[in-house]
């Protein structure tokens, strides 16, 4: 089949218009459902959403003979639901919706139509979607775990409380648009060297949170800053065999920022020393004194 397409700014025939309108719905027919990979109903409550990512993601964990793939989708599926904004945003347009508020489209009420067309070189007068600039992280942090030789041979499951910075809760309703400021902690400043020549300079400014976006200080709306404590509790499942150095890793679980994804959480596992055993891999050695007669003779000699 030939498809004929129009010069750049142009709007499709009504066959091609139809046809890419097909295209687009049967994209979102086959939308991956995150409450179904949950389990869990559109009503639920955010403890059941976790309680459902739990016990979901222990049960396809791949160092359990799960599949990566499946566990891929549990954890997509409880970075949405969990998220207020992300889960209103994935309940009123879906999927794509979603992924067009995450690539900088707004609140993702735009034309899915207009999207798969500027793909093919059609402009409608709105400039075409960009992409947004990758987003920076806030450092990841790592907690040691000890762990007896006892624990790691038999495995356990341990259940944590963890204390972090979360971002306000209308933190959003504190920031101005700002077309000075490239990026977190990022604003330009137009310098004239001389007539008709202008030099952008970077400075350092922390009121810039976002690309375009400042924040204003003394906001109502947040009268503790940019972020607050948050408790959560986490379950750590300790695997039978693991080793010493072995992480236990938490996707965005770290202290969240303005304009930054949260970085990861890491819980680090140490073995204590054991009086009888010491271990060297997946084996157990144990040291004896015995009498030479007994060395040479007994049950303890080697042959």
């Amino acid at each position: 089949m030939v498809l004929l397409f129009g010069s750049r700014g142009s709007r499709p025939s009504g066959a091609l218009y139809t046809f890419l309108q097909l295209c687009t719905l049967l994209s979102l027919t086959f939308a991956k459902d995150y409450y179904k990979i949950l389990g869990i109903k559109r009503s639920a409550t955010v403890k059941e959403i976790k309680k459902a990512y739990r016990t979901k993601s222990l049960q396809h964990h791949p160092d359990k003979g799960g599949d990566a793939e499946t566990f891929a989708e549990i954890a997509r599926a409880y970075e949405v639901l969990s998220d207020e904004g992300a889960k209103e945003i994935y309940d009123m347009h879906g999927e794509e919706g979603l992924k067009q508020h995450e690539q900088g489209g707004g609140g993702g009420g735009g034309d899915p139509f207009e999207d798969i067309f500027s793909q093919f070189g059609f402009n409608f007068g709105g400039g075409g979607r960009r992409r947004r600039d990758e987003e920076q992280q806030t450092p990841s942090v790592d907690l040691p775990l000890y762990m007896s030789m006892e624990q790691l041979y038999k495995g356990e499951i341990i259940e944590v409380e963890y204390v972090r910075e979360v971002l306000c809760l209308n933190w959003k309703e504190c920031m101005k648009p700002a077309q000075e400021c490239q990026g977190p902690g990022v604003r330009v400043k137009m310098q004239q060297l001389a007539p008709g020549f202008v030099q952008q300079v970077q400075q350092r400014d922390d009121r810039c949170v976002a690309r375009g976006k400042m924040w204003r200080p003394n906001c109502k709306e947040c009268p503790q800053g940019q972020t607050q404590t948050e408790k959560i509790d986490l379950t750590l499942d300790i695997s039978k065999g693991m080793r010493p150095g072995e992480r236990i890793t938490f996707e965005g679980v770290a202290d969240e920022k303005p304009g930054y994804s949260a970085g990861d959480l890491n819980f680090v596992i140490f073995e204590s020393e054991n009086d009888l055993f010491h271990r060297d891999g997946d084996q157990l050695y144990k040291t004896m004194e015995i009498p030479l007669v007994d060395a040479l003779v007994s049950k303890y000699a080697t042959s």
